[in-house]
């Protein structure tokens, strides 16, 4: 219907909802004004019990010039489910971009996550037919049905997260922007490795002549939420391992001794390349019980090999089978004959280790896990300074 002069008064603008609405840049702005002016406004603005849901920018400008326009109510129980549905008609957009997807995204998913809780209460007996059902499958998680819905992958929805928390106000204007040559990912890498340098203790001094690690690696899926990585320590992605400064531990003779789950091999091998290493063999640990796994239940790990310039090769009398057996500890501890192996073949390297969850004598240790970083001195430990 055309509402009168009295009805368009009545129309009220609720502030949150508004904030859901991206805003028009000055040509989009200009544009749909002079649309508005010359062809009169063809789209409703969608009402619920009297609050603009969508149009408001169709609404601001037909009351600037005295446009009449068509109004559609729509009937909603409640506020977040007006919220939903505000969400979910921007994602139906193709103009915005994949960060306001992002503030969308985080917006609606604690809404979709109530829906979920809701359901389950009530056991399903008010299910709503499928053509209306929400996106959130009842064996789906939160997560991945609005990273779905959004169009955009969960880990941008992640990457975005740390972006509203850390960056200027000026960065995330210009992430808004369609023609922006910011990115999310070029963004949200800088702002990691500045929350790494002041939240992770500092790189050792000096190089080494062994490396010994076992990186955090970020899984994209987990099976079960209570058995997800990140409930034990902070991960990092591909991306994130390449940009530590291993050049500046790295001798120039030197060996890498690096742990790779078998999902992650492929991920590994770029790894070792990108720290400027080349490949040599590995071994398999055989862990004495099975662990989870989407294809096989695993029970081993890789423990590979890889050089930068000529280290020394280990003397055939302290060379070890390249499978070995051993009890499986707690979460990500390795078992303690690597440490000895690794020593009787390179007894005067130079050691470190990183990522590591305790110290160890005649080892530099790195890592937010262990509590003290030591330094070997004449064979004794100096403590060296604190970690978090």
């Amino acid at each position: 219907m055309l509402p009168s002069q009295e009805a368009v008064v009545r129309l009220k603008i609720d502030p949150e909802f508004q904030e859901l609405i991206p805003p028009l840049n000055p040509q989009e702005s200009e544009g749909l004004e002079r649309s508005l002016c010359e062809e009169g406004c063809r789209d409703p603005i969608v009402t619920w019990r009297g609050i603009v849901i969508d149009g408001h920018h169709r609404y601001r400008l037909c009351r600037k010039h005295n446009i009449q326009f068509m109004m559609v109510e729509k009937d909603f129980p409640n506020r977040d489910e007006a919220k939903i549905w505000i969400i979910k008609n921007q994602f139906a957009r193709r103009n915005i971009t994949d960060f306001t997807r992002c503030i969308l995204a985080l917006e609606v998913e604690p809404l979709l996550a109530a829906q979920a809780r809701e359901r389950q209460r009530e056991g399903g007996r008010h299910k709503l037919p499928q053509k209306h059902a929400s996106p959130l499958s009842e064996s789906g998680e939160t997560r991945d049905a609005v990273a779905q819905l959004a169009g955009v992958s969960h880990d941008t929805i992640r990457k975005a997260k740390l972006i509203l928390e850390k960056a200027s106000e000026e960065e995330k204007a210009e992430l808004g922007k369609s023609d922006s040559r910011l990115t999310i990912h070029a963004l949200y890498l800088r702002l990691r490795q500045e929350q790494l340098r002041t939240g992770t203790p500092v790189f050792p001094d000096g190089r080494f002549g062994l490396i010994y690690c076992d990186p955090p690696w970020r899984f994209a899926i987990t099976e079960f939420g209570n058995r997800a990585v990140e409930n034990h320590y902070p991960t990092l992605s591909l991306d994130e391992l390449v940009a530590l400064p291993i050049s500046s531990i790295a001798a120039d003779d030197c060996v890498l001794f690096m742990w790779s789950p078998a999902a992650k091999l492929e991920e590994a091998l770029q790894l070792v390349s990108r720290w400027g290493f080349a490949y040599r063999s590995g071994a398999v640990w055989v862990k004495n019980s099975i662990g989870m796994g989407y294809y096989f239940r695993n029970q081993h790990e890789h423990l590979l090999i890889a050089t930068k310039g000529n280290p020394p090769i280990p003397r055939p009398g302290d060379r070890f089978s390249s499978v070995f057996n051993a009890v499986r500890t707690g979460h990500s501890h390795k078992p303690e004959q690597v440490y000895e192996m690794i020593e009787h073949m390179y007894p005067y390297l130079t050691r470190v280790e990183l990522f590591a969850t305790q110290g160890r004598k005649g080892w530099i240790v790195w890592g937010n896990q262990v509590a003290q970083v030591s330094r070997p001195v004449h064979g004794q430990v100096e403590v060296t300074a604190s970690v978090s």
